[in-house]
């Protein structure tokens, strides 16, 4: 199904990496992807930006979905819009999403939502995929499955996810593009 998510540019940029270390007290985020503000090629055209893209990884002394919940809580304080993302590296799909996420978009289209990323294979290294899975329980119950992308509202709960967002999307005759449907989403 992603494989008809359309990628609107074939750059790749990532902007910024703030590497995350496993040492004690090291950040459970890693920020990917927030790119400085840069004008398109038109005169007067509008801003482009990179995607928000957070890493939550493992921490000994945080619960999983007590930080995610706090991170959510934060970027809707923020006035962002709060999705999460289930992959793996092992997932070619997923790759396709990654390269996607790369993309600098309309500041209009993206610039109020924030994505938070969680790899299997950070969780599954930390022997933590309990966690993992039961906050993937909250929206989607099908565990082994990926990519699984969802927006949430403003109270965590899931509004739409990929697939449907690519049905709906297409239904309407619009082109599915995680652009599309992030302005379209806001819109709504």
């Amino acid at each position: 199904m992603l494989g008809r998510l359309r990628l609107t540019c074939a750059l790749f940029v990532v902007a910024s990496v703030q590497l995350a270390c496993s040492a004690p007290g090291a950040p459970a985020v890693v920020e990917v992807g927030v790119a400085a503000p840069k004008k398109s090629d038109g005169a007067g055209a509008e801003p482009l930006v990179g995607y928000d893209l957070r890493r939550l990884r493992p921490r000994a002394e945080e619960p999983l979905a007590a930080m995610f919940d706090r991170l959510r809580q934060q970027a809707v304080g923020e006035g962002k819009r709060a999705m999460v993302l289930f992959s793996a590296d092992w997932c070619e799909p997923c790759r396709r999403l990654d390269a996607e996420l790369g993309n600098l978009q309309p500041r209009a289209a993206i610039g109020d939502v924030r994505i938070f990323e969680l790899k299997e294979e950070d969780w599954q290294g930390a022997t933590r995929m309990d966690e993992f899975n039961g906050l993937r329980r909250r929206w989607y119950e099908k565990l082994g499955s990926y990519p699984v992308l969802l927006l949430l509202d403003a109270e965590g709960a899931k509004v739409e996810e990929m697939k449907e967002a690519i049905e709906r999307l297409e239904g309407a005759g619009v082109e599915a593009t995680l652009a599309n449907w992030l302005a379209g989403a806001a819109a709504s």
